[in-house]
């Protein structure tokens, strides 16, 4: 099962988001335990641009796909404070009981009608690939006079909801969730991950770039699919051929081990002779390195190896590509760990 990762430490969001994104074919894990530490600045001007800065910067760590989210609370009659700060509202240390008195006090005197006020949520995911997806939610309130309720947290005790004539911290757990802004941005998230993870099917094609050095029926023995090998520079008595053309559905790619085109000094040339020849996808191996390159009109990628991986850590990896209905590839750099 492929891993997710949310980029928090916040049970209760934790709990949350396990309760909506149930069903999709995904580990769902914090940082913690994914086993990454990470102090992220974020300076976006915007939740989703803070989503996206959390994201980006667990990904980077985790090689793996992630979820980050930044919320807040928006007030009218104060000009939408705290907004973008809500958690840094007063000092991050400061309690929420203060903070919803702030408010609170600072709203005294102000009539019904203009106490709106609305919870949002941007919630970011990132792909080791490049892809980026990005979902915004709302719910919309007032602010109350005291606070009311114990089932939420932060700033739930103040929001008011009039159709429901209670607060949100007085709403059980299951009908929070159901309105509320995090929920929102949730369900639409989980609708376009459903779309991605939901669309990957059995393993079609195998595809190993040079270097099997006599190997070739072993991998070819427990593959459970078409294998496509093309000799290494490793492979001197190997009667592979030395690259491959393929049909990967719509996608017309060449498979070479990159060494014949001198890809130690750069990928340019292998880019040259794959335009040349109306290529879509170029996949050359020798650097043991994995790279991703989507361009528009061409993606160069090179999986890096499984037994002796050279880039920054030395970890084993493959790249997965998945077509999906709509015929659109995405790629996965995976690393086993």
């Amino acid at each position: 099962m492929k891993r997710l990762i949310f980029a928090t430490g916040n049970e209760n969001k934790m709990k949350e988001i396990r309760e909506i994104m149930e069903g999709l074919p995904v580990e769902i894990l914090s940082m913690k335990e994914a086993g990454i530490e990470a102090d992220i600045v974020e300076d976006g001007m915007s939740f989703e641009e803070n989503a996206l800065i959390k994201a980006r910067a667990v990904c980077r760590l985790a090689g793996e796909m992630v979820l980050a989210d930044d919320s807040g609370l928006e007030v009218d009659h104060l000009n939408k404070e705290p907004g973008i700060y809500s958690a840094r509202y007063m000092g991050e240390d400061t309690s929420y009981k203060i903070k919803n008195q702030n408010i609170i006090d600072r709203l005294e005197g102000v009539p019904d009608e203009k106490r709106t006020a609305r919870f949002v949520c941007a919630i970011a995911a990132v792909f080791p690939d490049g892809r980026e997806l990005v979902t915004r939610g709302t719910i919309e309130g007032m602010i109350g006079y005291e606070e009311r309720g114990e089932n939420g947290f932060g700033y739930d005790p103040i929001f008011y909801l009039p159709e429901r004539g209670c607060s949100t911290a007085q709403l059980p757990p299951d009908e929070k969730n159901s309105v509320s802004h995090r929920g929102n941005a949730l369900r639409s998230m989980k609708d376009l991950l459903e779309k991605v993870l939901g669309k990957v099917g059995d393993i079609q094609h195998l595809i190993h770039l040079g270097d099997v050095e006599g190997h070739e029926d072993y991998i070819e023995a427990i593959s459970g699919c078409p294998v496509h090998i093309v000799a290494g520079n490793n492979d001197f008595f190997s009667e592979l051929p030395r690259e491959e053309e393929l049909w990967l559905e719509d996608y017309h790619a060449l498979l070479t081990h990159g060494h014949y085109y001198g890809v130690s000094m750069g990928t340019s040339r292998l880019e040259e002779e794959a335009r040349a020849r109306g290529f879509h996808i170029v996949m050359y191996g020798h650097t043991h390195r994995p790279e991703l390159k989507i361009g528009e009109d061409l993606t160069v990628l090179n999986p890096g190896s499984i037994s002796y991986p050279r880039q920054w850590g030395h970890e084993p990896s493959y790249i997965l590509m998945e077509i999906d209905r709509d015929g659109e590839a995405h790629y996965t750099i995976n690393y086993l760990k």
